[in-house]
């Protein structure tokens, strides 16, 4: 139920923003929350951070990462924005003044270890990959029979890397885990 409840967020987000299609661009959608994002140095295993100036919402994200990253870092962090926004929980890993609240997406939010963490990494897999429109990609694919062509084909087109469209297609379903393979 609290994916569906995702999914819907998400979609509703695209929508609003003009952004229902493939190719999403994350910095719209955050621009249209009126969120600002900005590219910054950050130590290697910190790809993001979601912070709160009194009521104005800042994004940064690691420079140094890939374009993917930056963008699943953007909408992973739009996920907290929407989703946890009014959990003051999300905020306790470091303080700076008593106006500022900050939370850091790192290697340790990647492995979903927690459930903030687990749905904001649903929300930017479903923002970045909407499920109707993948859908909609495969019904029109000609790669219905091999899945790892399938993956690099919608990584692509959705401009998301290999590994994180593997984990949305498997997590709806739609790719058996035990059917891919890896390079050696």
């Amino acid at each position: 139920m609290i994916h569906s409840y995702i999914e819907t967020r998400a979609e509703k987000l695209l929508m609003e923003a003009g952004e229902f299609k493939v190719g999403v661009d994350v910095e719209n959608c955050a621009l249209f929350l009126e969120v600002k994002v900005k590219a910054v140095n950050l130590e290697d295993d910190v790809s993001g951070f979601l912070v709160f100036n009194g009521d104005v919402a800042h994004i940064g994200y690691n420079n140094t990462h890939s374009e993917h990253r930056h963008r699943f870092t953007i909408a992973h962090e739009l996920g907290h924005y929407i989703l946890h926004k009014k959990n003051t929980r999300v905020f306790i890993e470091k303080k700076q003044k008593a106006d500022e609240r900050i939370m850091f997406r790192n290697n340790s939010s990647s492995t979903g270890e927690y459930l903030m963490e687990r749905e904001a990494n649903s929300f930017a897999a479903a923002l970045l990959m909407p499920k109707k429109l993948i859908e909609e990609r495969i019904a029109k694919s000609n790669n219905g029979e091999n899945p790892d062509e399938l993956i690099s084909d919608l990584a692509r087109d959705f401009n998301v890397s290999p590994q994180a469209m593997r984990i949305r297609l498997t997590n709806l379903g739609i790719v058996d885990y035990d059917q891919l393979q890896y390079p050696d």
